[in-house]
């Protein structure tokens, strides 16, 4: 199979892989002309585009990005603003502060101490699934074909699921783990705009057809728990993974997106998460 061509691949796989970039590019400049070249278009027809398609204008797309990332950066680290500020691509802690304060209707520094707050309440009680401590350990990289999922998080994903057994069925791949990922805080993005990915691990050198996109999950240190349990009941296993695998610790939350990870032997219940490890990725907390 021939890899497709940029220009073959569907409007909506071009427009998911420059979001994917903004994720991973948010300190960088990223104006109009470079994220029009990412998915292979005019600025005009990019703009039109991507307005149509995600119901935001890519600067306020970007800006909405950043923002949100920083947040999430606050909460799950001790990093100073101005550190977070610059990661998130501003050129000054004092234009940060301003955008947060207009967007989250808090300065950075209260809204830290506020959520830190609410997020060590959450994850004080009972948790439904957890089966024995948060671990730290090393996860290997995997390159995964994915689909990819708009609105909220509790909503049943299981058509989701089931299109890509379907999919590993036509390509005669052999079961290998599954992942379900969230590219977005649900306590921070609105339940409209979060995005969630069901992922199945693919050979080395699997050529996917032009409208399945291919990407790598990195390895590295997670935090890890297993969870048993309907996926409905997760999102306190989720606060008490967050809680013990980084606040106040040696580690921060990586800029990368946690994810669900289910073996191979279990992949019948990806659709209600009664099986699987919740994992977060992780690097050293440096402290500025």
């Amino acid at each position: 199979m021939h890899m497709p061509s940029p220009t073959s691949r569907p409007l909506e796989y071009r427009l998911n892989q420059v979001l994917d970039y903004i994720d991973g590019h948010l300190g960088q400049n990223l104006n109009l002309d470079c994220l029009a070249a990412r998915a292979h278009l005019s600025r005009y027809h990019f703009l039109r585009s991507f307005q149509q398609w995600s119901a935001e204008a890519p600067h306020a797309y970007v800006r909405r990005r950043r923002l949100e990332t920083g947040a999430s950066q606050l909460l799950y680290s001790s990093d100073s603003i101005a550190a977070v500020a610059q990661n998130c691509g501003f050129d000054t802690a004092d234009g940060f502060a301003r955008a947060f304060r207009q967007y989250f209707g808090l300065s950075p520094s209260r809204w830290r101490d506020q959520r830190r707050d609410m997020a060590a309440a959450s994850s004080q009680g009972p948790v439904a699934g957890q089966s024995g401590p948060v671990r730290i350990v090393r996860l290997p990289t995997a390159r995964v074909a994915y689909t990819r999922h708009f609105g909220p998080y509790d909503v049943d994903s299981a058509a989701q699921w089931s299109q890509l057994d379907s999919w590993c069925r036509q390509h005669a791949l052999p079961p290998s783990p599954r992942f379900g990922m969230g590219l977005d805080d649900p306590d921070i993005t609105a339940p409209e705009k979060c995005r969630y990915d069901v992922c199945v691990e693919v050979p080395e050198g699997f050529v996917a057809p032009a409208g399945m996109p291919i990407k790598t999950i990195a390895g590295g240190a997670h935090a890890v728990l297993r969870f048993i349990g309907p996926r409905v009941l997760s999102k306190d296993a989720w606060h008490r993974l967050l809680r013990d695998g980084v606040l106040y610790g040696r580690y921060k939350a990586a800029a990368r997106p946690c994810f669900e990870r289910y073996e191979a032997d279990r992949l019948d219940a990806c659709v209600e998460a009664q099986d699987c490890e919740l994992c977060l990725p992780l690097e050293p907390q440096m402290d500025l």
